[in-house]
């Protein structure tokens, strides 16, 4: 399903991002607001494949789910160590507790997984490539993953570097600044990227 999703996709247009820009500068919000805008807009769009997402858009809900993570990661640990030194002075305190957190990350980890993948394939649609992107490289990363060569792995991670630097590209700099272009070469009608969003 998630797979036809990506098949059936529009050309991603800096028109679409730049009305949510815009909207946003009308609202007049700060960062702080920005990133609590973002991560609504990441929920309330984990089903939305053909549209796109700004930069802000895709790294603001990486850093709060990071953040999420580090926190329950964190109480986990102090539930954890809690629980072993009860269990070793003869009680049986705090397991519960650690059970709860070990289910409340496993809730969140599985709940994540669909926004996860859509807000990554509207982040790669909004640089100008396709939705099969994220495809391509997850099944490369899994494919050299699956080996235990350390040459596998070297060229696992560096298609997850590649990757990285996808998601991190300015609005449509693909089909701006692609070899398939109409720009190529065109340094006066190509932005640079100081100059880009």
């Amino acid at each position: 399903f998630i797979f036809y999703l990506l098949l059936n996709h529009n050309k991603a247009t800096p028109d679409t991002c730049k009305a949510r820009k815009n909207a946003i500068i009308k609202a007049n919000l700060s960062k702080e607001n920005y990133m609590i805008e973002a991560y609504k807009y990441y929920w309330e769009n984990s089903f939305k494949y053909r549209a796109t997402s700004t930069r802000a858009d895709f790294w603001w809900p990486v850093l709060v789910n990071f953040i999420i993570f580090v926190i329950l990661y964190f109480l986990l640990a102090i539930a954890g160590f809690a629980s072993v030194t009860s269990i070793m002075n003869g009680y049986n305190r705090g397991v519960g507790f650690l059970i709860f957190l070990l289910f409340v990350i496993a809730v969140f980890a599985i709940a994540i997984i669909i926004p996860g993948i859509a807000i990554c394939v509207r982040r790669v649609r909004d640089t100008g490539l396709t939705g099969w992107t994220v495809l391509v490289f997850w099944l490369l990363s899994l494919i050299f993953t699956s080996n235990d060569s350390a040459v596998m792995e070297t060229i696992s991670s560096v298609i997850n570097i590649i990757f990285l630097v996808i998601l991190c590209l300015p609005t449509g700099y693909v089909s701006k600044h692609g070899w398939w272009s109409a720009n190529y070469g065109n340094d006066i009608t190509v932005p640079s990227l100081r100059n880009d969003d």
